[in-house]
């Protein structure tokens, strides 16, 4: 028996396909051509498979992305797609690829990855760690507010309607932690999958046309809020998509609201509307890994000069030690630079840096051990994210 652990082949594109189609029946072999034939960032070297005698018996997917820190854009590589037939698990074949796709992300330059689970420790034997996130969740009022009569709501026209959902994207996003950079070919080649059904966006209109939009989903009886985008000025509007999307879940049997939205206040007041019993939640699907810390540094070290800037801080050297690498910078008169001599060391896991690199958590809420001249140098230069932290849903792998 031979075991061969390497990239899909060109000829084997559809037999991966069948593969996936098979390991998750539930979702069906439709979903997965996207990967390969919408996805604008595809190479055949992010997909990695075992193969058995010839035969692909595993694979994993590995899907790049660029994300938002502040004004800076890192290079991720989410992780979708990992499945093995059947009658080979157990025999490690997942995980093998797993460290064959961060030695690939590695070379590719790909700064960390991030992968969505349920099981926790199978990821963890391979160095993914836990990043929690705050979502919401609480219970659908059975009287709900009336609809704001400034807006008038309607589901999307995903051909009339893109353009100006592609400019709230933007607009809404610009500068707003972890959010995907969405490229024109990836609206139109992968996310169509991703929002599925029309009847799932919503779009409301004032005088002067589209102002936002809301992507939700139900599978009674829970409801989930998924994404939102309005333009500045029509804050109201969030309600009001709100309020409409909630209403049309609940008349189909919804009882249960889940919010993966920003915690901006009209977003916060709205669910509040809409929702009773609403709590606060860290659920620990989210993993994330450092691929490549040189590669991130480099990417990352114009905004951490840029906040130096904007915050006073003036002269320091800092390292920031993890298991998988250290990022390590200076600042002298505002500017940063790569590299440190004689630097304060703040030890940190690899959960700790992803929470405090996306302002998910600050170093006090971490609890960070660090000496006491540190603190206020690295709450300035790694301050919570405005509104909160969130990776839309649509973006996922």
């Amino acid at each position: 028996m031979t075991e061969e652990f390497r990239a899909v082949k060109p000829g084997e594109l559809e037999k991966c396909l069948d593969l996936w189609g098979v390991v998750f029946e539930r979702v069906g072999r439709a979903y997965f051509p996207p990967y390969f034939y919408g996805d604008p960032w595809f190479r055949r070297a992010y997909t990695r498979v075992c193969a058995v005698d010839g035969k692909l018996v595993s694979a994993v997917q590995v899907c790049e992305r660029r994300v938002r820190v502040g004004e800076a854009e890192l290079v991720m590589g989410g992780i979708g797609n990992v499945g093995t037939l059947e009658e080979f698990r157990g025999r490690g074949y997942s995980q093998r690829l797993l460290a064959d796709s961060a030695r690939v992300m590695r070379d590719h330059r790909i700064d960390f990855s991030v992968l969505f689970t349920g099981i926790r420790p199978f990821y963890e034997k391979v160095l993914w760690r836990a990043v929690p996130q705050r979502m919401l969740n609480g219970a659908i009022r059975a009287d709900l507010p009336k609809p704001d009569p400034k807006y008038s709501i309607r589901i999307r026209d995903w051909s009339a309607d893109l353009d100006a959902i592609r400019r709230i994207y933007d607009e809404f996003n610009a500068g707003r932690s972890f959010t995907t950079v969405r490229t024109p070919e990836y609206w139109k080649g992968y996310l169509p999958m991703r929002f599925g059904e029309p009847r799932f966006t919503l779009v409301a209109e004032s005088d002067r046309g589209i102002a936002g939009y809301v992507f939700y989903g139900y599978d009674a009886p829970n409801c989930w809020l998924k994404e939102i985008g309005y333009l500045p000025g029509n804050e109201a509007c969030a309600g009001a998509l709100i309020r409409e999307a909630v209403s049309r879940a609940r008349e189909d049997g919804c009882e249960s609201l889940n919010v993966n939205l920003p915690h901006e206040p009209e977003i916060l007041s709205a669910v509040n509307e809409v929702a009773e019993k609403v709590e606060s939640r860290e659920p620990m699907g989210m993993m994330c890994r450092i691929t490549n810390m040189r590669s991130l540094s480099q990417r990352l070290i114009p905004e951490l000069g840029r906040r130096a800037r904007e915050r006073g801080v003036r002269d320091c050297a800092i390292s920031l030690d993890t298991e998988l690498g250290s990022l390590r910078f200076t600042i002298r008169n505002g500017k940063a630079r790569l590299g440190a001599s004689n630097a304060i060391r703040v030890p940190l896991s690899q959960s700790e840096f992803f929470r405090l690199l996306f302002g998910i958590k600050s170093a006090e809420d971490l609890g960070l051990s660090m000496p006491a001249g540190a603190r206020g140098i690295i709450e300035a230069l790694f301050p919570p994210a405005s509104g909160g932290f969130v990776f839309w849903l649509a973006d996922h792998f």
